[in-house]
């Protein structure tokens, strides 16, 4: 992964203003985000963003590209992660390990923010983020239900 740095600040609200995940954010919240609490990357195609194992508790949005995750077998992704999407939740609120890798199928550029950063947001802000976060791992819960479910018959 490589740290992006001498992006204009008004190309990564530029960015930000097509997403879903920043609708509810007001454009002097997306700014504050921007400037001071995160970090955007490059993930180069068929490179790792992330390993299992790795003690990386970041989250990361994804900007543009697509990422497979796996746990083991790289040829056998257990989802994909696209543009307004998050990944790495799990690590971020448990300071655990990671428990898959994340492999990006294109050029990919993320947002990462720490739990540190998380913890500095203004309240706003943080509540919006938590319950993005919230949101999709509800999501994430009812996909995973469809599929056991389809899986046991």
């Amino acid at each position: 992964m490589k740290l992006l740095e001498h992006i204009p600040l008004i190309k990564q609200l530029e960015i930000l203003n097509r997403l879903s995940f920043f609708k509810e954010f007001t454009l002097s919240e997306r700014q504050v985000l921007l400037e001071s609490f995160s970090h955007l990357y490059l993930v180069s195609q068929d490179k790792h963003a992330f390993r299992r194992f790795d003690k990386d508790n970041r989250l990361y949005i994804v900007l543009s590209g697509e990422l497979s995750i796996y746990t083991q077998d790289q040829h056998h992704a257990i989802g994909r992660v696209g543009p307004g999407e998050f990944l790495g939740e799990g690590a971020f609120i448990t300071h655990r390990e990671r428990s898959t890798s994340a492999l990006a199928r294109k050029d990919t550029i993320l947002l990462a923010i720490t739990p540190d950063a998380l913890t500095r947001l203004p309240n706003v802000i943080r509540e919006k983020i938590k319950d993005k976060i919230i949101e999709g791992m509800s999501a994430r819960i009812g996909q995973l239900n469809h599929y056991i479910e389809d899986h046991l018959q």
